[in-house]
């Protein structure tokens, strides 16, 4: 069981890196959801719920893919309600959504590949959270008008 969840988690954490860049990028021009943010959603999705059954295999080591699973799962579906939306500041729901659970997937990348180093938590979270929040501020607001 271990072993088909690794697989199947390793399958989607590699499609959630790729598509959830494409998922952004395809909502905000299309100014609606995607093929590419279900496409995400679905990863992000798998890639959670693998996570979770394989932490009990490794408590000590895994423990920290409960709460990024949790985090990124709801920060997907944020980006997903906010596509959906047809309110004034839908881009920002996007933006922050989808870029929150992609830097959920990276934290999870470096916590468990760059073990016993304190940065691997905070630089993916405050790098991301600079990036969404100046897009949001700046780059969105050309997506705003056009909806």
């Amino acid at each position: 069981m271990r072993d088909i969840a690794l697989i199947l988690h390793v399958v989607a954490g590699l499609v959630g890196v790729v598509f959830g860049p494409l998922a952004v990028v395809v909502t905000l021009r299309v100014r609606r959801l995607s093929w590419v943010g279900e496409v995400y959603h679905w990863a992000v999705v798998l890639s959670c719920l693998t996570a979770l059954v394989m932490v009990p295999y490794d408590w000590g080591r895994l423990w920290v893919f409960w709460p990024l699973s949790i985090a990124a799962y709801l920060f997907v579906y944020l980006g997903q309600r906010a596509a959906e939306s047809t309110g004034e500041l839908w881009y920002r729901g996007v933006l922050r959504g989808y870029g929150g659970s992609w830097i959920a997937l990276w934290t999870a990348v470096l916590v468990v590949n760059v073990p016993d180093h304190p940065w691997t938590w905070p630089v993916p979270i405050v790098v991301g959270e600079v990036a969404i929040e100046w897009l949001s501020a700046v780059g969105g607001k050309r997506f705003a008008d056009r909806r």
